[in-house]
């Protein structure tokens, strides 16, 4: 994620702090939220993961929830400390909203936050499984998938997992611009 545009711009910057936002991240989705799919490899040792929110819950809408960003958050520079929870609670929950055409999404979504796998494990169908593990839990709640990516190189991986593109935006930032990519699939 070093050359995530999102990362860049949710860290101010500051890539040395961007591990205290993923473990608030993962930590509230595996202990609290949702639901972490996982890859190893043959000696043990993980190779992707993915995190997923079901619908009816938020990632850090609760206090305990947001308690996990503390360590994140102490570290970021004031103009950072603005810039995050207005692009993350207000700007990019409306361009979600505005491109799938589903009102708070995030909320009414089984949404992805996470779709990792290690560089050299790419290409090898791990992010297919995963995918398919979260399609199982969907597919008898009727869920709606959705997704957000980034970056340019994953367009054809969301499309490959058969999410639909919804849409894109160009999100502003006082560090980077970031575009964001938003998928969804019909359970």
């Amino acid at each position: 994620m070093q050359e995530d545009p999102l990362a860049i711009a949710l860290t101010g910057g500051d890539m040395l702090i961007l591990p205290y936002l993923i473990r608030a991240m993962v930590g509230a989705i595996a202990f609290m939220c949702g639901d972490i799919y996982a890859a190893f490899n043959e000696h043990g040792a993980m190779v992707g993961f993915q995190g997923w929110v079901p619908p009816g819950k938020l990632l850090f809408s609760t206090e305990e929830q947001r308690e996990r960003l503390e360590d994140f958050n102490v570290r970021l520079s004031d103009k950072a400390k603005e810039y995050f929870p207005k692009a993350m609670g207000v700007d990019f929950p409306k361009a979600i909203d505005d491109c799938t055409g589903i009102e708070n999404c995030e909320l009414n979504a089984y949404w992805c936050n996470f779709n990792f796998v290690v560089a050299e494990y790419q290409q090898r169908g791990i992010s297919k499984a995963m995918s398919e593990l979260a399609y199982q839990k969907a597919k008898p709640h009727k869920w709606i998938m959705a997704l957000a990516t980034t970056h340019v190189r994953n367009i054809a991986i969301y499309n490959h997992l058969r999410f639909e593109l919804m849409g894109y935006r160009n999100m502003a930032s006082p560090f980077i611009d970031w575009p964001a990519w938003i998928y969804m699939r019909r359970t």
